[in-house]
């Protein structure tokens, strides 16, 4: 019977605050006002309020507090995960690859676990991230079946030339995306296996002259290395061509060299080669998306070269900033903080832009992990403290509205 009155006085409550919506603003009893004020929040989160209903959760108190506390954790994470999805699907086309979709595709999931008819239509979005998807796949497929059919056309004709380290060049990193990649009529593994064997057995000798044995009392076989004091002036032109990253004239210069210094130019004409080949592809890999394969490539051809043209070291360095950002928009923070501290250690151009997302990443680990670390939390201030300083402006940046308080509060 008790029972009965309790549910009839809140039922006449319910009755009273439709009929007149001012009385929700005014002050209440203690608990009998609490009950009414967690239905209010209930209705207004079922209606998909989200805004209302967050407002009047957090005012709950009482027997209901903790059932309106996981309402609230529920509204953040599904909002949390609605932006997170939407960040990605309003890139550009060009700025869209399978892994992000993919991000997006489990961000709408959880939204539609927790709330399977929430605001935002997640349903619909998800459709659409599929399709998009799909889309995506299907260019890269048709992209890497052209990439692998050039690499193997290069890879015939320079192992058909016997110029076998070019020949692997191109072998290898088709074996590494598809190993049984059939080329010629052999897989793509052997291939690379081959032509790397074949380009270490095919190494140019040292120029090296022969003396008499009446003269020195040694076999007339004796290899004796010729002192590198004997380069023509050809060479030293060559060489001087080749500092000043004037690759073309370098290489011609190198091919007319004298006998003398045939072995050193031909040591310089590989190092042009592998340069150039490295910072093709890292080129090709970078507007293919493919960042961290084209920042090996890069630091292939920096290690070459580490001044040659195109400044592969800060190439390599920028190819790192666009995979901790890719990384970062993927939700996989652990990820984008290694590769953006990395950026922040190089020196790299756009330091406030590394320091903003070096500590938007820190702060968004702290979030996810339940803001049980000091140490990150303070870390994400510091970057983001040193981002300010430097002046960096958050217009135009796709980041979360959680985040962005904490950067503007600095």
């Amino acid at each position: 019977m008790q029972r009965h009155t309790v549910f009839s006085i809140l039922a006449l409550l319910l009755v009273l605050l439709a009929l007149n919506p001012a009385w929700a603003r005014m002050p209440l009893p203690p608990q009998s006002d609490q009950d009414a004020l967690f239905l209010q929040a209930v209705d207004a989160y079922n209606k998909n309020q989200f805004p209302q209903a967050l407002t009047k959760f957090q005012q709950v108190s009482g027997s209901h507090a903790q059932e309106a506390q996981q309402y609230i954790k529920k509204m953040n994470a599904y909002q949390e995960a609605i932006q997170l999805a939407k960040g990605i699907m309003d890139r550009s086309p060009d700025e869209r690859d399978a892994n992000s979709l993919e991000f997006a595709i489990q961000q709408y999931q959880l939204a539609i676990q927790i709330k399977p008819d929430g605001p935002w239509q997640p349903a619909d979005q998800l459709a659409k991230a599929r399709v998009l998807w799909a889309q995506v796949q299907k260019a890269h497929a048709a992209s890497s079946k052209a990439m692998n059919s050039e690499f193997c056309a290069k890879a015939l004709a320079a192992a058909q030339e016997h110029h076998y380290k070019e020949a692997a060049q191109y072998s290898c990193p088709l074996a590494n995306d598809n190993p049984g990649y059939s080329c010629g009529g052999d897989e793509a593994v052997h291939m690379c296996q081959v032509n790397t064997d074949l380009a270490k057995l095919d190494k140019s000798t040292p120029d090296t002259h022969t003396t008499d044995r009446s003269t020195t009392g040694k076999s007339a076989s004796t290899i004796i290395p010729v002192e590198p004091a004997a380069h023509s002036s050809s060479f030293d032109k060559a060489k001087a061509a080749y500092d000043s990253n004037d690759f073309e004239r370098a290489r011609n210069l190198f091919q007319r060299v004298d006998a003398d210094s045939k072995s050193a130019s031909a040591d310089f004409l590989d190092k042009i080669s592998r340069y150039t080949d490295a910072f093709a592809t890292g080129e090709k890999q970078s507007r293919d998306a493919q960042y961290e394969s084209a920042r090996a490539a890069f630091a292939s051809a920096a290690a070459i070269k580490p001044d040659g043209p195109g400044d592969p070291q800060n190439r390599a360095s920028r190819m790192e900033l666009f995979l901790g950002l890719d990384q970062f928009y993927s939700g996989d923070y652990q990820s984008a903080i290694q590769h953006l501290q990395s950026c922040a250690h190089t020196g790299i151009q756009k330091q406030p832009l590394v320091h903003f997302y070096l500590g938007a990443s820190e702060l968004a680990r702290f979030f996810v992990t339940g803001s049980e670390d000091p140490t990150l939390h303070q870390d994400a201030l510091n970057d983001l403290k040193q981002a300010k300083q430097a002046g960096f402006k958050t217009a135009g940046q796709d980041v979360s509205p959680k985040i962005l308080q904490v950067y503007n509060d600095l």
